[in-house]
């Protein structure tokens, strides 16, 4: 299964359960993203707690979910071509990154 149908069963299930409900304008785009935030800081907590790995594992499984809805949302409502699949973007961010020199300017 790639990572476009996982997006499309995520999707589906976020639509079922009522989430996409509102209307798809910039203030729900930007509370989207605003839940991505939240469950890093999950991830985070649970690190600096010392939850255990399932529990840093559950909270990274958030934000990958929670992505993954977003970007197939995007493509349903024609912000992101349906074209562009997620396995496409992310290889061709990969190939990006990887031209990049060490750290590119970063610290961390």
């Amino acid at each position: 299964m790639s990572m476009q149908e996982i997006g499309e069963r995520v999707h589906e299930t976020a639509k079922e359960k009522g989430f996409w409900d509102d209307d798809v304008d910039a203030n729900f785009v930007l509370a989207k993203l605003a839940l991505i935030h939240s469950e890093a800081s999950e991830v985070l907590e649970a690190y600096r707690k010392s939850k255990g790995e399932a529990a840093i594992a559950e909270e990274c499984a958030d934000i990958f979910i929670r992505l993954i809805d977003l970007y197939v949302g995007l493509q349903e409502h024609q912000i992101i071509s349906p074209g562009l699949d997620f396995d496409n973007a992310v290889l061709m961010k990969m190939s990006l990154n990887e031209g990049r020199p060490r750290k590119h300017g970063n610290l961390i």
